[in-house]
């Protein structure tokens, strides 16, 4: 590929730092992972080139979106260059497996196999198929030149150049009660941009899949004062019009909201958000939503005779007062451990039952086949048979039973866990002969009582084999567990909105949970091991466990 990747720049961002409305940076939070700023230089179309070389000149130059893709458009005829749609979304494919041929005089063909979509929006996308997209592209020949008079909306973009010019960025709604803020992950290509582009989206809403299960700060009807979202020494300047702003509570939502979702653009080190025309100086949410709850570090585990938390020497179980002696007795095989420690979620042979401290089990669900069940920070626990997936049911704290619509499909499930903010939950299925993993958004009422689940899913990653489990790694990543074919196991590491990790697991794998970093995920094996990763193996932390059990944060 013709198209050079120039570093302009390279941001590494030592320490921690917050964005205040106004003043000086604070110490605070860790930013967003180092990355590298990069643009693509790109060449516009040389005299006597062909169709073909026009083709893939105007292909590579889309890779740069400076100046509105200014140097792609000059590819296209005069009249087609204003009605080519850049910004509406694009395709992620296998440059190897790129193939263009001549259709006609006029007309050639391109075909892309997807490695991924790009929403119009931002959303990255996992292709529903791998099957070649035909995207056609028609010429005609101005001032002796040809140019390019029809192409497909939006950009086609291999992976090597996608990684090199688009960046992640996570943008934060909050969860119904606003006690969390909830990340929903973008793309954006565009140094310059990038802050308008991310207030842009805000004021958008959340991704369609995340819409029934958060709430924004942002009233309907609030704009951008200006096309853009200007920054100068550091100070990204975000000023809205819309209805009168008589909140204040509200104010310092959106400000917050604002901050923690610029937090990640190179060079803003500052938010002055304006309303109306009036700049707004206000203080600080004075109870601010939690952006990455933590639970216990240690496992909660069992190995037959204690549940409980697991030493840190891996020696010991430790019970946990006026729950552990009720889930033993229970001869569990599976379960979740609720907000505090204060109640479980429990299989065993009977079924799922609630334990909640110093009280006796109550079954909740006696269907057989099972998998284990999850809880989320309001009590409620969710149970499904492995083999009806669209079975799944939620049990408030009061025992009262309802079913729920599920937005997925396939033939088995394998796992389910409902994020530690309370808002998605996750499941791994069996899809013929695949394992895939879904997400989808928990609608609730003003209590928190869920209402039902999103009805379009984010479908991320999934590889061939045998699906086993699959947990929460932290507030945007989930991992799973899938028996490859032939034997083994395959480790997915898949960020929600983002791409996916594969990689060896360790030999017999069956279950996986996540503690408060990505490299802290334990596994535990069909041998009892339980072990954690030790730079690019697998150490032994305990032996003997039966199950492990994941946790929602107190």
């Amino acid at each position: 590929m013709a198209v050079v990747a120039a570093l302009l720049s390279m941001a590494v961002l030592a320490g921690c730092a917050s964005i205040p409305t106004s003043g000086s940076v604070q110490q605070g939070r860790a930013t967003e992972p180092d990355q590298l700023d990069l643009d693509v230089l790109v060449d516009g179309p040389q005299p006597g080139a062909t169709q073909e070389q026009i083709l893939q000149g105007f292909i590579e130059a889309a890779a740069s979106p400076r100046n509105n893709y200014q140097v792609a458009r000059s590819f296209l005829t005069d009249d087609f260059a204003g009605a080519w749609q850049s910004d509406a979304g694009g395709t992620i494919d296998v440059l190897a497996d790129r193939q263009m041929s001549a259709m006609s005089d006029a007309e050639w063909r391109v075909q892309a196999v997807p490695a991924a979509n790009l929403a119009p929006d931002g959303q990255y996308l996992q292709p529903e198929s791998v099957t070649a997209i035909p995207l056609e592209y028609t010429f005609e020949q101005v001032d002796g030149e040809w140019r390019i008079s029809n192409a497909p909306p939006g950009i086609l973009i291999d992976e090597s150049t996608f990684e090199l010019v688009w960046r992640e960025y996570t943008l934060y709604f909050y969860d119904p009660q606003f006690r969390y803020l909830v990340p929903d992950v973008r793309w954006f290509a565009g140094r310059e941009t990038a802050q308008t582009s991310i207030v842009r989206a805000l004021l958008a809403g959340p991704a369609e899949w995340l819409a029934p299960g958060v709430v924004s700060a942002f009233p309907e009807d609030v704009q951008l004062e200006s096309p853009t979202v200007p920054v100068s020494g550091g100070v990204a300047d975000v000023s809205l019009t819309g209805p009168a702003f008589d909140s204040l509570l509200t104010i310092q939502r959106m400000r917050y909201q604002l901050q923690e979702s610029l937090l990640g653009v190179r060079n803003v080190t500052e938010v002055r958000l304006s309303l109306n025309g009036g700049v707004e100086e206000v203080a600080d949410l004075a109870d601010a939503p939690v952006r990455t709850p933590r639970i216990n570090q240690r496992p909660v585990v069992s190995d037959g005779a204690t549940f409980g938390f697991l030493a840190t020497s891996g020696e010991e179980i430790v019970a946990i007062d006026g729950l552990s002696e009720q889930v033993t007795a229970l001869d569990p095989t599976g379960a979740s451990l609720g907000p505090g420690g204060e109640s479980a979620a429990v299989r065993s042979a009977d079924g799922v039952s609630i334990v909640r401290s110093g009280e006796d089990a109550v079954l909740l669900d006696p269907r057989a086949g099972l998998v284990a069940p999850a809880i989320d920070g309001y009590g409620d626990v969710w149970s499904v048979p492995a083999d009806s997936p669209d079975a799944l049911v939620w049990f408030g704290p009061d025992g009262t039973a309802t079913q729920v619509s599920a937005p997925w499909t396939g033939s088995r499930i394998a796992a389910i866990e409902v994020s530690r903010d309370s808002t998605r939950l996750v499941a791994l299925l069996a899809d013929g002969s695949r394992s895939r993993i879904v997400a989808t958004s928990i609608q609730r009422d003003s209590d928190g009582n869920p209402v039902a689940l999103g009805p379009v899913p984010l479908n991320l990653a999934d590889v061939a084999g045998v699906p086993l489990d699959v947990t929460w790694l932290d507030a945007k990543t989930v991992g799973s567990i899938t028996e490859a074919p032939g034997g083994g196991a395959r480790l997915v590491e898949q960020e929600v909105g983002g791409r996916a990790d594969a990689t060896d697991g360790p030999a017999g794998a069956r279950e996986i949970v996540g503690a408060n970093s990505l490299r802290e995920l334990r596994v535990l094996t069909t041998a009892g091991d339980l072990v954690t990763r030790a730079g690019v193996g697998w150490q032994g932390q305990a032996t003997g466990i039966r199950f492990l059990a994941p946790q929602q944060p107190d």
